[in-house]
């Protein structure tokens, strides 16, 4: 099957729209669009399966160019350029490279450099999206731990240049995914906008508490847009949808 760009959708599945099957377990399928054979257990009740890396790549391509193109210091704003440019799907793995980008795309613009003093290159954030790119979708509710989440802690791995035999640093970006965690825990099904959010918010806080440094304020309630591409919005019970009650 070829990939036809006047009837791709961008929430479900992206060649016929239909909601998708979120099985318990794995089951073989050759994607679409590849031609790969792969286990996943996520598909459509129409036959159709999309891998991973097909439904990401336009995305990924466009976090790419950004390394090289974007300007702005404010990682949310750098967020929802990518979320509203065509490639980005409403949910997919894509989002698990966009937290790590934003973050260290708005360090670099502001001439943040690394906690050692080496300077945020390119060759950082391309590292961040390449390892954003590792975690597959659905790994949120078939691994315990959510993408976009993880990809907060990769933001705070690159920056304070953690390895598995760097004790403190490997801490700090346990505890930024962790605070991630921590704010989806909202008993909701997902969202990866929402997740999105969730990720910058624990990256910008703990950056700005542990290192000072201020990348400007986190997401604001109340503040999503994207709500009408969601089949599946929480509405009010989402804290940034429009008409969710805040205190």
């Amino acid at each position: 099957m070829n990939k036809d760009a006047d009837t791709e959708h961008a929430s479900e599945c992206t060649v016929c729209g239909t909601t998708l099957i979120y099985s318990g377990t794995e089951k073989k399928q050759i994607c679409a669009f590849c031609g790969k054979s792969t286990y996943s257990p996520i598909y459509c009740p129409e036959g159709h399966f999309i891998c991973d890396t097909c439904h990401a790549e336009g995305a990924l391509d466009f976090l790419n160019r950004l390394t090289e193109t974007e300007t702005s210091t404010d990682p949310i704003e750098i967020a929802e350029r990518a979320m509203t440019h065509p490639s980005f799907k409403f949910h997919g793995p894509e989002h698990h490279s966009l937290v790590p980008a934003s973050i260290l795309i708005a360090m670099k613009n502001s001439g943040i450099n690394r906690y050692d003093g080496s300077p945020i290159t390119e060759d950082i954030i391309l590292e961040g999206i390449r390892r954003g790119s590792k975690i597959p979708g659905g790994f949120c509710g078939y691994a315990g731990t959510c993408g976009a989440c993880v990809g907060a802690g990769v933001a705070l791995a690159l920056y304070l240049d953690s390895t598995p035999k760097r004790a403190n640093p490997r801490m700090q970006a346990h505890r930024t995914t962790s605070a991630a965690l921590d704010l989806s825990q909202d008993d909701l099904i997902r969202c990866c906008k929402r997740a999105t959010y969730y990720g910058l918010t624990a990256a910008i806080e703990m950056l700005k508490k542990e290192y000072n440094i201020d990348l400007g304020p986190v997401p604001s309630p109340q503040s999503c847009v994207h709500s009408e591409a969601n089949p599946d919005c929480a509405m009010d019970e989402c804290m940034y949808h429009a008409t969710s009650m805040t205190t």
